[in-house]
């Protein structure tokens, strides 16, 4: 003869997988977030960091014995060398080009620094040629050097790097030593 005990029901035990299923969705929502978060915060941490890492070294100017002044430029981690300076007032930051000719800037910057317009010229560039504005007596600083009759080559699409070319480095002593380049003043 079999024995039928009481039938009682068993205790009510509740998992994550037993929760109903708004619940189950709202906590499994509330991870999804902060896994995201968390992805987005290590992300911007990522890119705000490379950034300071990658951005361009600027120029220091310093006042030697003799009165002149020199501009020593670290080398940046692209291999460039970059200095402070404006043109006609307007704060435009050079990547040193002894390759190039005369100071060369893109239309936005030309725009910013209020140049009159200037007489049509093809530029030879690296990527070949490139139509423009040659745009003569314009005054450019160039970490605290101030060159009066400057030409400046406004060329279309050239990008945001505006050059500082040989119509000024003509002017300075230039020297290269291991991870700095010197721009010294000349004496006249």
């Amino acid at each position: 003869m079999q024995r039928h005990l009481p039938v009682e029901p068993l205790p009510a035990r509740r998992s994550r997988h037993t929760l109903p299923r708004t619940k189950r969705r709202a906590v499994t929502g509330a991870v999804n977030i902060l896994y995201l978060l968390f992805w987005v915060s290590l992300a911007a941490i990522a890119y705000f960091g490379m950034n300071a890492l990658t951005a361009p070294k600027v120029a220091s100017v310093a006042a030697l014995n003799h009165g002149a002044r020199e501009i020593v430029i670290p080398r940046s981690r692209n291999g460039h060398y970059f200095v402070e300076g404006a043109i006609n007032g307007q704060a435009v930051t050079f990547m040193v080009d002894t390759g190039a000719s005369t100071v060369a800037i893109d239309v936005p910057t030309a725009r910013n620094a209020r140049l009159p317009k200037g007489y049509p010229t093809t530029f030879t560039t690296a990527s070949g040629e490139a139509p423009g504005e040659t745009v003569p007596h314009q005054r450019v600083t160039v970490g605290g050097l101030q060159f009066d009759d400057a030409t400046v080559a406004v060329i279309e699409g050239a990008g945001e790097i505006s050059l500082l070319g040989q119509n000024i480095l003509r002017h300075l002593d230039v020297t290269q030593s291991g991870d700095q380049m010197i721009l010294r003043e000349k004496i006249r």
